[in-house]
C-alpha cells in the first residue's frame, strides 16, 4: 500500500507529535508499505519573502501572520499535488487540520481517501498562544477545522476527549472515529534509555519533559519539589517555551536553584537515557483555553523505559495510567499531593518496582507500535480503492 503522510508541523522536532509520526512510517515501512511525507519544513518561505510581507502589511501583525499562514497552506497544497500526481499514493494520513484542509482542496484528490489523527483542538491551542488577538488568523484556523472536519473521510482520536470534540462540537459521526491511544516501539525506546547520561544532573531526581507553557503545568512540579522531604532530590525539566524566564525566577523564589536544571529541548535519542534512571516522569498538566492533556508519549516511553509515570488525574492521561497500578495520577494544580507523590517513590522502594513491573506488561501489551500499525493499516484497507 502506499501512504502519502502530512503535516504542517516540522519532522524532526522534539514534540509528541513527532514521534507520533515517525513511528508510524517506521512501522508501515518494516511492513512492506511505501510511503512519503510532507512535513512543515518544506513550506517555510526564505526570510526575505517574510520581510516583504512585514513591509507589504505595515507591520500589522494580524494581516502578517495570517498572511504567512495562508501561504503555507497554499504551498501545502502544492506540494500535496505534486505527491499525488508522481507517488500516486492509495490513501493520504493527516496529521492536523492544516495539512486536511490543503489536502482536501488538492485539484486532483478526485475520490482519494483521506484520513486524519487528531492530536489536539487545534482552535483552543492557538487560542492559548493568542489567536483571540488575531482576528484574521483565528478566521483561519476555524476555516480550516470546519473543512477538515466535514470532508476527511475517518478519524483517529488520540483520547477519548479528543473523540468527545469531534462529535460534540463539529457533528462528526462516532462511526467514522476510531479511539487508539499514542503508542511506542518499546524495543528502541529500551534500545536508547541503555545509553549513558550525558546531562548535567544528579540522582535522585525527577524528569519533566514538558514544553514549557501553562498547560503542561511545570510550575506546579517546581512548587512540589520545594516541598519534597529528601533535600538533594533533583527535578530535570527538559524543553523549551515562553515561560522559561518565569519558570527561573519560580526558582529563584523558592530557593531551590541548586536543585532544578534546565535542560531546554534534548533530543529523543539523548532523554531517553534520562527516563530510564530517573525515580519518575513527571506530567503535571493542567487544563488550560479550553485545553486538556491528551494521551501523553511521555507516558508512554516511561512505562517502556523502565520508570514510573506520575501525572495529572485528566484527560487522555487519566486514561493511561491506572492509579497505583502503572503509575501514579495526582490532582491537577496541586503542588502538595504531586510532591506526596514524589515522596513515595523515594521512600517505598517496593512500591515503585511494583509500578514498574505493572507498567511494563501495560505498555509491552497495550501500547506497543507493532499492535497500534496494524490497526492503522486496517482503516486504511476500509477507505482504499
Amino acid at each position: 500500500m502506499k501512504v502519502l503522510i502530512t503535516t504542517q508541523q516540522r519532522i524532526p522536532h522534539s514534540g509528541g507529535l513527532s514521534t507520533h509520526v515517525e513511528i508510524l512510517i517506521q512501522e508501515l515501512r518494516s511492513n512492506g508499505h511505501e510511503v512519503r511525507m510532507i512535513q512543515g519544513g518544506m513550506i517555510q518561505p526564505p526570510k526575505w519573502k517574510k520581510g516583504i510581507r512585514m513591509l507589504l502589511t505595515l507591520g500589522n501583525q494580524n494581516k502578517f501572520v495570517s498572511g504567512n499562514f495562508r501561504a503555507a497552506l497554499l504551498r501545502l497544497r502544492q506540494l500535496a499535488e505534486q505527491k499525488i500526481d508522481r507517488f500516486r499514493p492509495d490513501v493520504i494520513h493527516t496529521h492536523d487540520v492544516y495539512a486536511s484542509y490543503a489536502v482536501l482542496q488538492c485539484r486532483n484528490l478526485n475520490s482519494l481517501p483521506v484520513i486524519q489523527t487528531v492530536h489536539g483542538p487545534a482552535l483552543y491551542e492557538a487560542q492559548m498562544g493568542g489567536a483571540d488577538k488575531l482576528p484574521a488568523y483565528k478566521q483561519l484556523i476555524m476555516d480550516c477545522e470546519a473543512l477538515a472536519f466535514k470532508k476527511a473521510q475517518h478519524f483517529i482520536a488520540v483520547d477519548s476527549g479528543q473523540a468527545d470534540i469531534l462529535k460534540k462540537d463539529y457533528g462528526v459521526s462516532p462511526a467514522k472515529i476510531d479511539v487508539m491511544f499514542n503508542c511506542v516501539h518499546v524495543g528502541e525506546v529500551r534500545r536508547l534509555a541503555e545509553a549513558q547520561i550525558d546531562l548535567p544532573v544528579k540522582q535522585p531526581y525527577f524528569l519533566v519533559p514538558r514544553r514549557l507553557v501553562e498547560k503542561t503545568g511545570v510550575r506546579y512540579a517546581i512548587e512540589a519539589l520545594a516541598q519534597v522531604k529528601d533535600p538533594h532530590c533533583q527535578l530535570a525539566i527538559a524543553g523549551q517555551g515562553p515561560l522559561r524566564k518565569e519558570l527561573e525566577d519560580l526558582v529563584g523564589s523558592l530557593n531551590i536553584g541548586s536543585r532544578v536544571v534546565f535542560l531546554g529541548p534534548v533530543p529523543r535519542n539523548r532523554l531517553l537515557p534520562l527516563f530510564a534512571k530517573a525515580q519518575g516522569v513527571i506530567v503535571p498538566s493542567v487544563p488550560a483555553s479550553g485545553v486538556i492533556e491528551a494521551t501523553s508519549l511521555a507516558v508512554t516511553e516511561a512505562m517502556a523505559a523502565g520508570t514510573v509515570p506520575v501525572a495529572s488525574g485528566i484527560g487522555g492521561l487519566a486514561e493511561l495510567i491506572a492509579h497505583n497500578d502503572t503509575g501514579l495520577l495526582v490532582k491537577p494544580a496541586n503542588a502538595q499531593d504531586l510532591a506526596n507523590a514524589m515522596d513515595l517513590l523515594l521512600k517505598d522502594d517496593g512500591l515503585r518496582s511494583q509500578l514498574i513491573k505493572n507498567a511494563t506488561e501495560k505498555v509491552e501489551g497495550d501500547y506497543s507500535s507493532e499492535t497500534w500499525a496494524k490497526k492503522i493499516v486496517q482503516i486504511y484497507k476500509k477507505y482504499a480503492k
